[in-house]
């Protein structure tokens, strides 16, 4: 078996982990009942609009998994192309500082494989992997609509990203995007009954002398999901991204997150999710598989 086949087979295992085994951690941390306050607002690829409480805390691991071996061109014609890679491991932590703030900073471990990388340009193949820590995210979340007569919620996000990973050399590949960028994005929560959805709009604007011809990446999502049991919510997302490059063409490209959100207890949540990326340009056509675990305190 090809370790290809090896890493999908482990990423969809651990997909399936969480499903199977939450009906049994629920009976033990979260007795079940048949009042529901609210559906959850965290999804999978998307953000949400309602902040950690003043003087709590919230700890999230996240591990990914994502490969294509095609890609799109700048007319949206799928092309064939070397198997290219990424595990990842990333860590958040987020603090709630008073009513309706809270900040958080992130970062991940990443190993990455290409076969298809050319660094310099010269027709020959190389380097094909890299591992190393990746950039920090730092951001803070203001609330500033919360109105519990609309069971609405809607915050601003604003943040920087620093280049703290490894730049692509020839010798390996490279973890960071090389250079700082300040994101903002506003999104919206709501909730009708047990039905909630998510969107949101946001562009990251990237700056210094390593920016090179990026101008800028626009995101935009659209989530959402049903409280079909206290500690289990199917949600489906629609995903947006566009990247503008001033010396080529832009690449954008549209996927669909299904995942599994699961408020196991107060304290733990699980979330569980396949990312299909179906339409680009300019980009690769990636399927990514994600298991995130987070624990309030």
């Amino acid at each position: 078996m090809s370790a290809h086949r090896i890493a999908k087979f482990v990423a969809l295992t651990l997909l399936a982990l969480p499903l199977l085994s939450a009906p049994a951690v629920a009976a033990v941390v979260s007795p079940a009942s048949d009042e529901q306050e609210g559906p959850e607002h965290g999804k999978i690829n998307s953000p949400d609009a309602t902040p950690v409480d003043p003087g709590h805390f919230e700890a999230e691991a996240i591990y990914s998994y994502n490969s294509a071996n095609r890609s799109w061109n700048n007319n949206g014609d799928g092309t064939s192309r070397g198997l290219i890679s990424e595990h990842a491991a990333e860590f958040s932590f987020t603090a709630g500082l008073i009513n309706n703030l809270d900040v958080a900073v992130s970062s991940s471990y990443n190993w990455l494989h290409d076969k298809d990388n050319d660094f310099d340009g010269d027709g020959n193949t190389g380097p094909t992997t890299g591992d190393a820590i990746g950039d920090l995210d730092v951001r803070a979340r203001y609330r500033f609509i919360q109105s519990e007569a609309y069971n609405l919620d809607v915050a601003y996000i604003g943040g920087l990203t620093i280049p703290t990973g490894t730049r692509s050399g020839d010798s390996r590949l490279g973890t960071s995007q090389e250079y700082w960028s300040l994101n903002q994005t506003v999104v919206a929560s709501k909730d009708w009954g047990k039905w909630t959805a998510n969107i949101d709009a946001g562009f990251a604007l990237p700056f210094g002398d390593r920016k090179g011809a990026a101008r800028g990446t626009f995101n935009s999502d659209l989530a959402g999901g049903y409280q079909a049991l206290p500690w289990l919510q199917p949600e489906l997302e629609l995903n947006y991204s566009r990247d503008f490059i001033s010396a080529a063409d832009d690449s954008e490209v549209l996927a669909v997150t299904a995942g599994l959100v699961m408020p196991i207890s107060e304290r733990l949540r699980i979330n569980t999710g396949i990312q299909q990326a179906f339409w680009g340009r300019n980009t690769d056509k990636t399927t990514t598989y994600s298991l995130a675990a987070k624990v309030a305190f």
